[in-house]
């Protein structure tokens, strides 16, 4: 697949000017040295110093940290078509480019796509998730978890970002491809699936620094692994959405109901180059983010024994023993509070990015065309104003009279909102509560002792280095 060329932003004239808004008056460079050093702590840092709108650069280009949950709800929702996806960035010389980085490997999914394309691909995609097929694709996800922890042994040390990687990664090549991972005759595909998403999504942060699509024509070896990896994964999925075609695209997976979707104004379908932009969206959304989700979700676990305590006593309540289904889930309140915490605490999704195709204000003050705006779950999840001692682990937040009824809808976003909301979030939802439920009736998992565990915010939030535990069987 070749590298989308950015798009060139014309900037308005006569913009609006944001000396106002308070923060740093700095470059780029300092912007760059505040993301390498630390960014989580560093945007928090400065929401706390600076208040909800923060000027994180001046010059060349002007961004600015959004931690207000109203201008989040203008922005996603509000008045989208204001702002489109993506950032601005200086190009070579002094042009100013619009980047999207995981057009790299998603190409123009609805993860990446804009404006009426987006429209005409939500409406086309939006059955595929409707709550009758998201109750069969629950039960793949339980029979998968159940039937990979059996594996596991009392007193085994494990790497839970690594299983839950291997994990999701089954259930997702399950229901978009109706792939085994486990069978011989599909290991190749779900090696290259792996490969693939692994070289590029980490890479897909270079996409921020000038000169990026250049750097990504040279033969040097990180770049052609990425290529290489890229074109291994189209001649897969290519081969896979040729086979469904003849086939006549009958089945219940995904991506035969991809083929088979049609605009209900026109009658299209979509081509074998927007099938497959969307089936790896999907792949991406379904598979990493919440295997992250996951992982967090052990790691907080491990550290509260009380709160896995009282997740227990739940589950054994419910379930007596037996696997659960979609139709438990509305009596697994407490284990639903406890997923949702894990991505208030480390969201899988840690910030994402908007720019102004016009002039405009926000949160109450005047910001440029042209400008980038950064809107962090990271920081806003863990804002005292809406979370009452917000690095405390509080499933009980969720349920019941201590839900805060004035909160407002912005301030918790782990899957965005507004039409660009992800379409497979009541997917992510139920795969994740359910492999929560399916893993933690059985075992409970203790922290190795001393071993200090570093979020790491690249494309996604993970923990660097792994997450190694010590599982216990509960039974």
């Amino acid at each position: 697949m070749t590298v989308t060329p950015p798009a060139t932003v014309t900037p308005a004239p006569a913009p609006m000017r944001a000396n106002a808004v308070p923060g740093s008056a700095g470059g780029l460079r300092a912007v760059g040295r505040l993301l390498r050093a630390d960014p989580l702590a560093g945007l928090i840092r400065l929401r706390q110093t600076h208040g909800p709108i923060v000027q994180l650069s001046s010059r060349p280009l002007s961004a600015f940290l959004v931690a207000d949950p109203a201008a989040i709800a203008d922005v996603l929702v509000g008045s989208s078509r204001a702002y489109r996806r993506g950032f601005v960035r200086r190009g070579l010389g002094s042009r100013q480019t619009v980047v999207q980085p995981l057009t790299l490997v998603l190409g123009q999914g609805l993860l990446t796509s804009s404006s009426d394309l987006h429209r005409r691909q939500r409406r086309l995609m939006q059955p595929l998730f409707h709550h009758q097929r998201i109750f069969e694709y629950g039960e793949t996800f339980v029979a998968i978890a159940d039937e990979r922890t059996k594996r596991w042994r009392d007193g085994q040390r494990l790497d839970m970002h690594n299983e839950m990687i291997e994990m999701t990664l089954a259930m997702v090549t399950k229901t978009l491809f109706d792939v085994d991972v486990d069978a011989d005759a599909d290991s190749n595909i779900v090696t290259v699936i792996r490969t693939a998403i692994s070289e590029n999504t980490v890479a897909a942060r270079k996409a921020l620094h000038a000169g990026f699509e250049l750097l990504e024509q040279l033969p040097l070896p990180s770049v052609r692994r990425r290529r290489s990896s890229r074109q291994a994964l189209d001649r897969v999925v290519y081969n896979l959405i040729e086979r469904r075609r003849r086939d006549g695209a009958e089945g219940g997976d995904l991506l035969s109901l991809l083929l088979s979707a049609r605009d209900a104004d026109t009658g299209d379908g979509m081509d074998d180059t927007q099938v497959r932009d969307e089936v790896l969206t999907i792949m991406l959304a379904g598979h990493e983010t919440t295997a992250n989700a996951l992982t967090w979700t052990f790691h907080l676990l491990g550290r509260h024994p009380e709160v896995a305590a009282a997740l227990h006593a739940e589950l054994d309540t419910v379930l007596a023993g037996r696997c659960p289904t979609v139709a438990d889930l509305p009596h697994l309140p407490f284990t639903d509070a406890v997923f949702k915490e894990s991505m208030r605490l480390y969201p899988p999704v840690w910030a994402m990015s908007r720019y102004l195709v016009e002039d405009r204000i926000v949160g109450g003050y005047p910001l440029p065309a042209g400008s980038t705006l950064l809107l962090s779950q990271w920081v806003i999840h863990r804002d005292g104003k809406w979370w009452p001692e917000p690095e405390r682990f509080d499933p009980s937040r969720w349920i019941g009279d201590r839900v805060d009824p004035h909160r407002p809808r912005y301030a918790y976003f782990p899957f965005g909102g507004g039409p660009h909301q992800c379409i497979g979030n009541s997917f992510a939802q139920t795969e994740g509560v359910l492999a929560l439920a399916t893993i933690s009736r059985r075992w409970m998992f203790e922290p190795v002792a001393g071993l200090q565990i570093t979020p790491e915010p690249l494309v996604t939030l993970r923990p660097r280095d792994g997450l190694p535990m010590t599982i216990r069987r509960r039974d």
